[in-house]
């Protein structure tokens, strides 16, 4: 198998990689990192009109995704020329909006981030949320119930380690006066081997969005 891009994947990235280097994106990091958010949602809105955020909304909610080769592509050279604003967050809550077993809040904030009229941010159990100065969405991760999970089919229970090493024996040169002392040294004792366990215990976590319509008040 080769993992080789086609010519079509390369063309994308290097229109990105010329839009991006025409539009002067330092002076745009400067501003936004004082704050000032007009040049960096002007450069969003290039970047969507691009098709990068529809790469990761499916084609049922307007996007043009999931595409992760293409995807990935994109982020090269949005880190290559250092793109400001939630974009990792936009793409992350395009794909958890997707997964939702209720279809409700992907059909109302999906087209909206596929077109970059949006830009979304997430938050974990916090009050913060990265650029939740400028986002206009905001998505809160919370946990579900701990779950003990089934081991697989035929899977080996977890046993002992290998057995350990036996001692080394080391010989010392006596000293004058001293008496000869030779053999094996003492070793601390060792701790029992852990026993199997047929599974453990831990928690899971599920994507729950609750979105805002105006900037949250959040800084980063």
């Amino acid at each position: 198998m080769r993992f080789l891009l086609d010519p079509e994947q390369r063309a994308f990235a290097h229109s990105l990689d010329s839009m991006l280097t025409a539009a002067g994106t330092p002076s745009v990091v400067r501003d936004w990192s004082r704050g000032e958010h007009a040049r960096g949602r002007a450069l969003w809105s290039r970047i969507a009109e691009a098709g990068v955020f529809a790469l990761a909304v499916p084609e049922g909610y307007e996007g043009l995704g999931p595409r992760p080769v293409e995807l990935a592509l994109a982020f090269v050279e949005l880190g290559r020329h250092a793109v400001p604003g939630p974009l990792v967050e936009t793409v992350t809550a395009a794909a958890l909006l997707a997964e939702l077993p209720d279809p409700g809040p992907a059909k109302r904030l999906l087209p909206a981030l596929a077109a970059g009229e949006a830009m979304a941010t997430l938050a974990w159990q916090a009050p913060y949320a990265l650029d939740g100065d400028a986002a206009t969405t905001r998505l809160a991760l919370t946990p579900t119930a701990c779950t003990s999970p089934r081991p697989w089919p035929g899977a080996p229970l977890p046993g002992p380690g290998p057995p350990p090493h036996p001692p080394r024996t080391r010989r010392r040169t006596p000293q004058p006066g001293s008496a000869d002392r030779t053999g094996p040294r003492p070793r601390p004792s060792q701790p029992p081997p852990l026993k199997p366990s047929a599974s453990a215990s831990h928690c899971s976590t599920e994507p729950s969005a609750t979105s805002s319509s105006a900037p949250s008040s959040a800084q980063p």
